[in-house]
């Protein structure tokens, strides 16, 4: 089984680089894992790291290995977070979009842990099961093939609140810190037994903008002048932008149904920037609570200590903020792990993702895979909002290559991002024959074609299933979602447009 193959390889990668595996003559580990939302995986290593002070991110670093080219399996909260619980990747579980994730009863790493003798507990933000996420978030997904353009989200902001003394922002995030580190210390005083423990934040996702009303996304970076404080405002650049009219079809598609298609002054630019890395600052030091309990407990030498991301944040690179994108900072997420036997301050390049951690907490159970090999690949895909195409990411080597939908009618892109780090140079037409080797690779990987199809027909029966619960009610609803300043503009227009989706599809 190929999905197996890629699980065991990148198991003995990563406790290769653990420079030993778990004997049996030693304590089994504890595991804990942070997984924080949204953080952009370049800040975990120079020139990234410069930006913002994140002691415990550089705790883990210096103590344990930092991997250098970790990448989410989907740009998206639930199916990225599907993709490292269940160790699959996106089109094996059908997690096509933040709606559809995996069932309720499937079977995760924690799941195992715990059939293996492990006290287990989740904490904080879970999000990769079936059902959640707001309606907006899945009509968007399911009506992406629908020939009209609006924007779904607000306008990128920034809201500075408190004062140099204001440091818990997230109350869920400190709240749910705060048990994790209280259950670390429970444990360790009433069992023998190894633990393994998750713990899900929030940040530094953008927060949701109220003024926009109840049915809005987040576009709000908000943070403290106390947080402000650690970011190095001098060092923040502006990134680059190719003209509207040079974008990619998709990439003007969810440029504008992010409304970024307007104007923005360096500095708006800068300070959404600072604000996100500020975000970013207070999710470092909610890793540091659960550090800090393992240290007072003494737990830390026999602990694996994983902090990733499920996608990162674009904060206005490629003029965009969010996720949903191939881009690095979309697509690029954190990695260090810490853990007995690992050597100190190790920097890995071998490119890994989110599935890859499946067989690794469960590594010291295994000795099966022994003479297998890490790929030397990863993937990516994503099939929700924002996006109007099926979109696939192989990176291998130097090259990151982007296909579309069947593969003929969107354009791929490549790029060279050793060389093209701010990845503005589509490089597909200059090297065919990379283009050519690294799609028939992909398609040994996933038959992408067919996976679009898939998708378009899922998008399609979910929407009349959805619509018709409505019944009389749909114009009135479909108009109140998080595209409803456009939609109001010519609502029959926009009706009118769907129902020529559905029908030519019958």
């Amino acid at each position: 089984d190929a999905v197996m193959s890629v699980k065991a390889s990148a198991l003995i990668f990563l406790l290769q680089v653990f420079g030993q595996s778990w004997s049996q003559n030693r304590p089994r580990p504890n595991i804990v894992m942070v997984m924080s939302d949204a953080f952009d995986g370049r800040l975990t290593f120079g020139p990234g790291s410069k930006f913002v002070q994140l002691p415990f991110v550089n705790y883990l670093r210096e103590l344990g290995a930092t991997f250098l080219n970790a990448y989410t399996n989907s740009p998206i909260c639930c199916p990225s977070r599907a993709a490292m619980w269940s160790g699959q990747f996106v089109h094996l579980t059908q997690s096509w979009n933040n709606y559809k994730c995996l069932d309720a009863n499937a079977t995760t790493w924690m799941d195992l842990l715990e059939a293996n003798g492990y006290v287990t507990k989740m904490m904080g933000k879970l999000d990769y099961t079936s059902g959640g996420h707001s309606v907006s978030n899945r009509v968007e997904a399911w009506t992406r093939d629908v020939p009209f353009l609006l924007r779904q989200e607000g306008r990128p902001v920034t809201k500075l609140v408190g004062n140099m003394s204001t440091v818990r922002i997230m109350g869920t995030d400190w709240e749910n810190a705060d048990k994790a580190a209280q259950w670390i210390h429970q444990r360790a005083a009433s069992s023998e037994q190894p633990f393994a423990l998750y713990l899900g934040l929030n940040l530094p996702h953008p927060y949701k903008t109220e003024s926009l009303g109840s049915t809005a996304g987040g576009s709000t970076f908000l943070t403290s002048p106390y947080w402000l404080e650690k970011v190095s405002s001098e060092l923040i650049t502006v990134p680059k932008w190719l003209p509207l009219a040079a974008l990619h079809p998709v990439d003007y598609y969810t440029t504008y149904t992010k409304n970024c298609t307007g104007s923005f002054t360096e500095e708006e630019v800068r300070r959404i920037r600072a604000f996100y890395y500020a975000m970013c600052a207070e999710a470092d030091a909610l890793l540091g609570q659960v550090i800090a309990a393992l240290r007072e407990i003494r737990l830390l030498g026999n602990t694996v200590v994983i902090f990733t991301a499920d996608h990162g944040e674009l904060a206005m690179e490629h003029r965009q903020f969010y996720k949903m994108s191939m881009y690095e900072g979309s697509s690029h997420v954190p990695l260090l792990i810490m853990g007995p036997g690992l050597k100190s301050g190790m920097q890995v390049n071998q490119l890994v993702s989110l599935v890859d951690l499946y067989p690794t907490v469960l590594g010291e159970e295994d000795g099966y895979f022994s003479k297998m090999q890490h790929p030397d690949w990863v993937l990516s895909e994503y099939h929700g909002c924002n996006v109007n195409a099926s979109t696939y990411m192989l990176r291998s080597g130097r090259w990151k290559y982007i296909a579309y939908a069947d593969g003929l009618s969107v354009p791929p892109q490549l790029f060279d991002v050793t060389r093209d780090k701010e990845e503005l140079h589509n490089v597909v037409l200059k090297f065919p024959n990379v283009r050519a080797h690294l799609d028939k690779r992909l398609r040994s990987i996933i038959d992408y074609p067919e996976v679009s199809t898939t998708v378009h027909l899922y998008n399609e029966k979910a929407f009349i299933a959805w619509q018709h619960t409505l019944g009389n009610n749909y114009s009135k609803v479909i108009g109140s979602l998080r595209w409803h300043v456009d939609w109001q503009k010519d609502a029959l227009a926009n009706e009118r447009a769907i129902d020529k989706w559905l029908s030519d599809s019958l």
